[in-house]
């Protein structure tokens, strides 16, 4: 018997805890879960979305069902018949090979009969939740949606059938956890989709830290948010559980003998990967399942390959009662070949590589000189190309200009719009620097929002000129959030150095740039600041 349909008073704790919150109650939960598991900002922006992935109407009745002490078969069955589609993919569920039921069923009532309270309900939520959250396509131009339904049933599916072998879980209850595993990305891509579409780009190029990336940029991850969405719609606690419990699961030790739902994730999740990902980004994922099946179900290769076979079959006729893209023409052998081959290429390349050896370690030290956000110089850079640029003035007695630069108002944009937005102001002003310089000038990430310029063979008048330049480069630039074009403005201080008459040290021209920053801080920003002492001196 469902633990939604039995008695109140016998249900377990958990689910009598869950289901029983008052609107008081429920607060006090959301706010132990968003302390323990979510960023405060992302926890408010999420409750504040009027977009975020919801069940529809007959799905919510029928989670009321099942919180109700009078729930009956017959309840349900009356309450899915108002949804004829829904009625429609049920049939045809039970009559399917996925069902596994063996015999033909006509109507809906024996349906029901057949598969059980809980069978129908977490089929009438899983049914309706694809179908609604289908209809959210084209919001993101890099999310692509179609491919996360169908990972998504896949790793349901696995889960399925996994728990099914395991045998002390239900399959049902770890079908919708699969399904409903990674549905927090579809929220947050909802509810945030300048910020997770900026993320989605980066991610792009290294598919693999999408979860830390996540962490850094928002403070949370999609599963976190995962499991909160799923108690907001006061889906059964064991569920939610395991999809928080799904990190501590992948870095603990396996323990084939007492198997948990969050494990049967973590195994369904790679699985998942290994059918829908591209071939680049599935390597070595069957050498990876092969030792999770031994390790944590004390399966061999050919007791996966039975399993995996298994899974093709289910995920394909799910995807067709569900209008899903789902199904492989690929064996597990085809897969190991596979890997195999990625691995003789990458011996191959490996080779090719030791023979430019110098070149690529050039191309490292050159990449550990970059600013990864903004794409410029970064500190360290700007620290030996400034030594260099005061020997090289010395020697040449040419004038030596360093402008130090800072965003006006910096903090407001992270306080404002978060500090993805703080990123995209830090790239937009280092692209206006980047292109209001000469070819011989160089730019740099100081720290922070503070931003350098060095300028050989510049002279004082040339140096007020420059400084302005940059000033209104990135004053025309324009930064768009939702939909609202915001300015962005900077600072400038500037120094110079002229040798035999005008020497100075780093430490001298940097402090001597510096405090004119402050000066163009304290005038007003926006605005520039030149060393008088240089005025003089020329």
């Amino acid at each position: 018997m469902s633990p939604w349909a039995i008695p109140k008073a016998m249900r377990p704790k958990s689910l009598r805890r869950h289901a029983d919150r008052s609107p008081e109650s429920a607060g006090r939960v959301d706010d132990d879960f968003v302390n323990d598991h979510m960023s405060e900002e992302l926890f408010k922006r999420l409750k504040a979305s009027k977009s975020l992935p919801s069940p529809p109407g007959v799905a919510l009745r029928v989670l009321e069902l099942a919180r109700s002490d009078d729930a009956s078969l017959e309840d349900l069955q009356k309450t899915i018949s108002s949804d004829p589609a829904l009625s429609s993919k049920i049939l045809k569920f039970v009559n399917s090979p996925a069902a596994g039921l063996g015999r033909s069923t006509a109507s809906l009532e024996e349906a029901v009969n057949h598969i059980g309270l809980r069978g129908v309900q977490l089929m009438a939520l899983s049914f309706s939740l694809v179908s609604s959250g289908k209809s959210t396509a084209g919001k993101s131009a890099s999310f692509d949606y179609d491919r996360f339904w169908s990972r998504s049933l896949a790793c349901a599916v696995a889960a399925k059938v996994l728990a099914r072998t395991v045998g002390r879980i239900d399959p049902n209850e770890a079908f919708i956890t699969g399904l409903l595993f990674h549905i927090g990305q579809l929220a947050i891509t909802l509810a945030l989709p300048d910020e997770y579409e900026e993320l989605l780009k980066i991610v792009a190029e290294h598919p693999h830290t999408l979860l830390a990336l996540e962490q850094e940029k928002l403070g949370t991850t999609h599963v976190d948010a995962s499991a909160w969405l799923l108690q907001q719609w006061r889906i059964p606690e064991g569920i939610w559980q395991a999809i928080l419990r799904f990190r501590e699961t992948v870095a603990s030790a396996p323990t084939p003998d007492r198997i948990s739902l969050s494990r049967v994730l973590h195994l369904s999740n790679v699985t998942s990967a290994l059918l829908s990902d591209s071939k680049c980004e599935r390597a070595g994922m069957a050498s990876e399942i092969l030792k999770l099946a031994k390790d944590h179900l004390d399966l061999g290769e050919a007791g996966w390959t039975d399993l995996y076979n298994q899974i093709v079959v289910e995920w394909k006729a799910y995807g067709q009662l569900l209008s899903v893209k789902a199904g492989t023409d690929k064996s597990f052998s085809d897969l190991q070949e596979e890997a195999q081959e990625q691995i003789a290429a990458l011996s191959i390349a490996t080779q090719k590589e030791n023979v430019g050896i110098k070149q690529q370690n050039q191309q490292l030290m050159q990449q550990a000189r970059v600013d990864v956000l903004t794409g410029i110089a970064n500190r360290a850079s700007f620290d030996e190309r400034l030594k260099g640029e005061i020997e090289r003035a010395r020697r040449t007695e040419c004038p030596l200009v360093l402008c130090m630069l800072d965003v006006d108002h910096f903090k407001k944009f992270n306080d404002t719009y978060g500090h993805m937005i703080g990123d995209r102001v830090l790239h937009l002003v280092a692209t206006a620097l980047r292109g209001a310089i000469r070819k011989m000038d160089f730019v740099a990430r100081y720290g922070g929002e503070e931003f350098a310029v060095i300028a050989p063979e510049c002279s004082l008048e040339n140096a007020q000129v420059l400084a302005e330049r940059l000033r209104t480069s990135v004053q025309a630039a324009r930064l768009t959030i939702n939909g609202n074009i915001v300015e962005v403005t900077i600072s400038v201080g500037v120094s110079c150095a002229h040798w035999p008459a005008k020497p100075a040290s780093e430490s001298e021209l940097l402090q001597s740039a510096d405090a004119q920053l402050y000066e163009a801080k304290r005038g007003g920003r926006n605005c520039v600041r030149i060393d008088q002492r240089l005025a003089q001196a020329a």
